[in-house]
């Protein structure tokens, strides 16, 4: 009735993919492996898209004297028949699956049969694909938790089909694709729908024919048939079926209770008999508040759109080929850019003139302190960030404890001291106390979306608010330059502080201030980035 009215649906429970065709298909091919004397199971499987053989194909084989039988030699001149060279894969499998796992066997037959590919050409195909993964991941898991082999795991499988079987687990659902979702009752557990309908309500319970083992308290009792069974047999069976009852009135109120605001049940039933539609009838189902009836056939037809989907016109070469480069080139792109990423793209670092002769960069590193260069400069660099956004910045209440944290956290404990220093040229600055005497926040993340659609996102060291309402954004650099060369510096970092001012500015509306603190263990240095041209920074 779905597919008639074209409208969507996925089954969501282990219990309905293991009912699909594409599943089942699957599975043949598997039991075929498994068992080799399984002619059913080998003509299921040769009948499927698997291989494709037809009923001419079948039958040209049997009266060629072939066997269904995956070990039987072929006929003379079979050898290429379309069930020859099925029955020849089938065979080669079965011998490589001695040392291989059911999900491996499955794989294989997903993949080099093209299951996948096949299912692509259909309706729905990511339904089958979705069905056909879930399959292998549980043939996978099965095979980790009881270390069994395929004829195992094909019984387990069977299991995971029938009505009856509680499984532990439903099949992840994709949100999206709008589609009406079927499951199980026992899959609804837990879960609520705007809308839900009830199928199989006029269906009643089947019976409990066969062999039936009832437990007790003392041991079990057993009946084989009407006529073969245990003497008190008939005295526990009536406390079973009463049991059963219960469970049942329960599985419908979990199936009932799942719709927020619709539910739609079926209430025809036949005068005799016990149908889960019986039951709700005589809670007053029909009768209750809100309850709406309708009958067969009054709501008229319903109206489906037959019209097949409307093929596009075929592309010229040239705007196919540009479009997909564009593609390309799009996804080279990084999704997200940070904003110290940006730090020396300025052009007036880049058009800098080279640099002197003896100022190259070996000269200038001797003249550095130890605690500035290599892998010591940058974790110096961290550890007085991190001590400077937990302590106070009014008094510097907890100076030494937070010190002591970073540095043997950065494991530079033997800096300890130049840290400390660091941080109090920090305190000491007029721009770290003006922030601490207003409101102020610190390490704040900061976002924007660049013209190319890619994030611009950053940490921000310390912002606050000026009295004339001004944001100032205070960027801590532990640098240790000599006076002269502070403007170059300034240049360099200035990407960075752009891309402060217009991710600020962008989410507040208000003005924003950057400002470069340089840090030194004896005093510091603030440079106030002047603002550009809009969007300069922001690459």
């Amino acid at each position: 009735a779905l597919d008639t009215a074209k409208i969507p649906y996925r089954a969501e429970s282990s219990s309905l993919v293991y009912q699909a065709g594409e599943v089942r298909d699957l599975l043949a091919a598997a039991r075929a492996v498994a068992d080799p004397s399984d002619l059913l199971a080998c003509m299921t499987a040769l009948r499927s898209p698997l291989f494709g053989c037809g009923d001419d194909d079948l039958w040209s084989w049997k009266q060629a004297r072939g066997s269904f039988n995956i070990l039987a030699p072929v006929p003379d001149g079979l050898v290429e028949h379309p069930v020859g060279r099925g029955v020849a894969y089938l065979k080669g499998l079965h011998q490589e699956s001695q040392w291989m796992t059911p999900s491996e066997v499955l794989g294989a037959l997903v993949a080099e049969r093209r299951m996948l590919e096949v299912a692509a050409t259909g309706p729905r195909s990511r339904d089958k694909w979705r069905r056909l993964r879930f399959v292998v991941d549980q043939s996978r898991a099965w095979s980790e938790t009881e270390h069994g082999g395929l004829r195992a795991y094909l019984a387990w499988a069977a299991r995971q089909g029938e009505e009856t079987a509680r499984v532990a687990e439903a099949v992840l659902p994709e949100t999206d694709v709008d589609a009406v979702r079927v499951m199980t009752v026992h899959a609804a557990k837990g879960l609520e729908f705007p809308m839900v309908v009830l199928s199989g309500m006029s269906s009643a319970p089947r019976n409990n024919g066969g062999v039936r083992v009832l437990w007790t308290d003392d041991g079990y009792e057993v009946r084989l048939t009407k006529k073969v069974q245990t003497n008190d047999f008939e005295v526990v069976s009536p406390l079973d079926e009463q049991m059963d009852s219960y469970e049942r009135r329960r599985l419908l109120y979990v199936a009932t209770t799942r719709a927020r605001d619709h539910l739609v049940v079926s209430l025809h039933r036949k005068g005799s008999g016990s149908s889960n539609a019986e039951l709700l009838a005589d809670a007053g189902a029909s009768t209750a508040a809100g309850a709406a009836s309708f009958v067969a056939g009054s709501a008229g037809d319903v109206p489906v759109s037959a019209a097949a989907d409307a093929v596009a016109d075929v592309r010229e070469w040239a705007d196919w080929l540009a479009q997909i480069e564009a593609v390309r080139e799009k996804s080279r792109l990084v999704s997200a850019v940070s904003a110290s990423g940006l730090e020396g793209t300025e052009p007036a670092v880049a058009l800098a003139d080279a640099e002197p002769p003896g100022h190259a960069k070996g000269a200038r590193d001797v003249d550095l302190p130890p605690w500035s260069k290599g892998r010591d400069g940058l974790a110096v660099g961290r550890a007085v960030h991190g001590a400077l956004q937990t302590i106070n910045l009014a008094d510097g209440a907890g100076l030494g404890a937070a010190v002591s944290s970073q540095c043997m956290a950065e494991g530079v404990v033997e800096y300890a001291e130049v840290v400390t220093a660091l941080v109090r040229s920090a305190l000491d600055s007029d721009v770290v106390r003006r922030a601490a005497e207003r409101p102020h926040w610190r390490e704040s993340y900061v976002g924007t979306i660049n013209e190319d659609g890619r994030v611009l996102e950053g940490l921000v060291d310390l912002v606050y608010r000026e009295d004339d309402g001004t944001l100032v954004v205070v960027d801590y650099k532990t640098d240790a330059i000599p006076p002269a060369a502070v403007s170059p510096r300034v240049s360099y970092y200035k990407p960075q502080m752009e891309a402060y001012r217009a991710s600020l500015a962008e989410a507040t509306d208000l003005p924003v201030q950057p400002v470069l603190l340089f840090l030194h263990p004896e005093t510091s240095t603030h440079v106030t980035i002047e603002d550009s041209k809009p969007g300069s920074a922001v690459r």
